[in-house]
């Protein structure tokens, strides 16, 4: 993964499913750095800020691994 590569979400929980289908699931990589000490993840875990290639929607997902949704690279 790497800075704009579009992204194909799919969602593995209720609340990713929702998502996809509420927000597409075709989404942008903005940037790639590390989670601050205070966040949801770990200090220094990878994360990834996204974007809707509409530019609509965005969120944030650790690059190694979602708990809401499976992310692969667009063919």
């Amino acid at each position: 993964m790497k800075i704009g590569d579009i992204l194909i979400l799919s969602g593995k929980t209720r609340h990713g499913k929702n998502r996809v289908r509420e927000q597409g699931k075709l989404w942008r990589v903005l940037k790639i750095k590390g989670a601050m000490p205070n966040g949801p993840w770990p200090g220094g875990t990878e994360i990834a800020e996204l974007e809707t290639v509409d530019g609509k929607h965005w969120r944030v997902i650790p690059v190694a691994g979602d708990t809401d949704f499976d992310f692969r690279p667009a063919p």
